[in-house]
């Protein structure tokens, strides 16, 4: 394993204030370098719309609680307003900068401070002349290493490859375990509940599929905006079955992933990855999924495919998987598996990374 030992790291990562999947990654990483020694300072940057709704502590608190104390002293953990003194003053002293996402403040004060400078890009790249999006454009051409989240992401901004980019999925802390086949039901949806995340057409799609609530409930996990609409149309509607347990911890989401027949995720948005999928396949999971942006990719072939926004598809989908014999279930269950650990790569290719960087830096 790769000795970090006095390594500093930065890390610096917008933030809404509500767990996500940045912040998921940002934790898992963070986690993997302090068990190889290394020393991290998350510096969580409040970007417009921000509102802390307190999940991101609880989630921070839940993992450190399972490190010793001498760990928990290598990492702090700290929210900043984006043009925040610390940026500049914890920048200077790292070894190392790691950027979620194009930040330039981040490039910049590491260009200043000669510190080696890594990114990893989460979202596609959007088009026009806007200063904001030709600078987020500079930012990623100085990064000495950029890590794009899917190929879909990777293509919007490098139709021809860079040297020192490459597609890194990134990753949560897997769900250990496999609940027997017999044992699973119904559909499970992980997400913020947010326009074109798909919930609407969910919601939609299962209440016109009619399948039995008992052995068929439709489990949505999450919060947002949307949460008082999703409510409402399951009561005015009354739809059976539904169960919403809204925002849960780490621990107590693995355990919905595990106990579900199928992982759906629906969205309609140029999804830039799609996580979930990836942690329901780790434990043999099958997945009903859009074929939007980078979920296709993290789905998997052996998925069951519906049209973006379409409900007629989704609903035919779910009618597929309810309808489905036993033996076939298993066999897709099984198949879910394949080609997940070659299109997921091991947290090391970071340290690995940063220590080659820190050599190529010292001999300059």
């Amino acid at each position: 394993m790769a000795d970090l030992s006095n390594l500093k790291i930065l890390m610096l990562a917008p933030c809404l204030g509500k767990f996500g999947g940045i912040e998921t990654f940002c934790l898992t990483l963070i986690e993997d370098l302090i068990h190889r020694g290394a020393s991290v300072c998350l510096l969580r940057k409040k970007v417009t719309g921000f509102m802390d709704d307190g999940s991101i502590q609880r989630n921070e608190n839940e993992i450190r609680l399972s490190w010793s104390e001498e760990k928990r002293k290598l990492f702090t953990s700290i929210a900043v307003s984006p043009k925040a003194s610390v940026i500049k003053s914890k920048i200077r002293e790292c070894n190392l900068v790691h950027l979620h996402n194009p930040m330039v403040e981040g490039v910049w004060y590491a260009k200043k401070f000669s510190k080696p400078c890594v990114m990893t890009i989460y979202n596609w790249r959007r088009k026009g002349i806007h200063p904001r999006l030709l600078a987020w454009r500079w930012a990623v051409t100085q990064a000495e290493r950029r890590w794009y989240i899917s190929e879909f992401v990777w293509d919007s901004w490098e139709k021809k490859r860079r040297e020192g980019s490459a597609r890194l999925p990134v990753m949560s802390r897997m769900p250990q375990g496999e609940t027997i086949p017999d044992k699973r039901k119904g559909f499970l949806f992980i997400g913020r509940w947010v326009p074109n995340k798909g919930i609407r057409i969910l919601l939609e799609a299962y209440a016109r599929l009619g399948a039995d609530p008992r052995k068929w409930p439709l489990t949505m996990i999450g919060d947002g905006p949307l949460r008082e609409e999703v409510l409402n149309t399951i009561q005015v509607k009354g739809i059976q079955g539904v169960q919403v347990p809204g925002f849960v911890s780490e621990s107590e989401r693995h355990r919905y992933t595990r106990e579900a027949k199928w992982m759906v995720t629906p969205p309609h948005t140029k999804e830039d990855l799609g996580l979930t999928p990836l942690e329901a396949r780790s434990v043999g999971v099958p997945c009903i999924a859009s074929t939007d942006g980078g979920v296709r990719e993290t789905a998997g072939k052996h998925s069951l495919f519906c049209e973006p926004g379409d409900v007629e598809s989704l609903m035919s989908c779910l009618k597929v998987a309810v309808e489905m014999k036993d033996h076939e279930y298993a066999k897709k269950a099984n198949l879910s598996k394949e080609g997940l650990f070659d299109y997921v790569k091991p947290l090391k290719e970071y340290s690995e990374s940063y220590q080659q960087l820190l050599k190529q830096n010292f001999y300059k």
